[in-house]
């Protein structure tokens, strides 16, 4: 017969698996618990992050040309270029590993009228303009100071928009002596835009503006001093050289010295009654004739030579007395590099 001993003894034996058990289970639900905390905390992190835009892929875009090799200005001439070979140069005055250091991510970049660059956060223009804004898309800037040099900044959750006088030059006299720089998000909660922009604007000044030439003065009408400069190609040259290299050629065309031509700021000169014009971007030509091989209109207004296969492009013009195709087939040859 079982005493009450053998009874308590039983029980104890019995109660130990279920407080094992109720152990085990306590554990498994904290785990769990424990587990659904974490995945909760990701998917609210996942949720809460930005999502990037993607690089385009297409690139040049349709607007946009390809970088090609430029000669880089020195001094103050990247304040004279044409617009196309200024954005050249700035899309290449730093090499393309500081673009991506300073913009913080893999970075396209293209020409047009501006250097156009873009990550996946951040869409950047570049380019040289006559003058600094008084108003921008981002409000009124304030004035500041970038590399030393006068500058105006404007900042909204948008971006930037930063401006830098390079050269003092009066305004409309044909330079574009500021650095206009802007910074603008591609995604909805913008990145920090103006320190980037600074550190950007610095870093092209520096690639930019090499110890060199001081831009010529600049008369009331654009008139530019003659200075005498080798012959060669006008492509790609600062518009005050390409005026020279104009007068150097009317004078060899024209059998006269080159001393008494007239030169302006604006990329043409005139010489014993002829005007020799370069222009970036001209009317489209209705070519009558060739001249040097290129496409050309002569009519009673003058001579205008297409120098690019794009009908509304860069030309030369040729306009005043005497017999101006015959003057522009030995003009052209040598502004062309032949």
């Amino acid at each position: 017969m079982a005493t009450p001993n053998d009874y308590r003894a039983i029980a104890r034996r019995t109660d130990r698996p279920m407080w094992i058990w109720a152990g085990c289970a306590l554990t498994g639900v904290l785990l769990l618990f424990g587990v659904g905390i974490v995945v909760a905390i990701t998917l609210l992190n996942e949720s809460s992050e930005e999502p990037e835009a993607e690089l385009p892929a297409v690139w040049p875009s349709k607007s946009g040309q390809a970088l090609r090799p430029v000669p880089m200005p020195t001094g103050e001439m990247i304040a004279a270029l044409t617009d196309e070979t200024g954005a050249q140069v700035l899309c290449q005055a730093i090499p393309e590993r500081r673009w991506e250091e300073l913009l913080g991510g893999r970075t396209l970049r293209e020409a047009g009228t501006a250097c156009h660059a873009v990550t996946t956060k951040l869409d950047v223009s570049a380019q040289m303009i006559p003058a600094l804004p008084e108003d921008t898309s981002r409000g009124v800037p304030v004035k500041t100071t970038v590399a030393g040099k006068l500058a105006v900044v404007a900042t909204d959750k948008d971006g930037t928009s930063l401006s830098v006088e390079l050269v003092e030059v009066a305004p409309h006299h044909g330079a574009s002596p500021v650095l206009h720089v802007t910074l603008r998000s591609r995604i909805v909660e913008s990145p920090e835009t103006e320190q980037k922009a600074r550190a950007l604007a610095e870093a092209l000044i520096a690639g930019a503006t090499p110890p060199g030439p001081k831009l010529p003065k600049i008369g009331e009408d654009g008139e530019i001093a003659w200075e005498k400069t080798e012959p060669g190609p006008i492509e790609d040259r600062p518009l005050p050289v390409i005026s020279w290299l104009l007068c150097g050629e009317l004078g060899r065309a024209l059998g006269v010295s080159a001393d008494k031509a007239k030169p302006t700021f604006f990329a043409a000169c005139e010489l014993n009654g002829v005007i020799a014009d370069y222009s970036e971007r001209s009317a489209a030509v209705a070519p009558t004739t060739t001249i040097a091989g290129l496409p050309a209109q002569v009519d009673g207004r003058g001579v205008v030579v297409q120098l690019t296969a794009d009908p509304v492009g860069q030309t030369l013009k040729f306009k005043g007395t005497g017999d101006l195709p015959a003057l522009a087939e030995k003009t052209v040859p040598p502004l062309l590099g032949r």
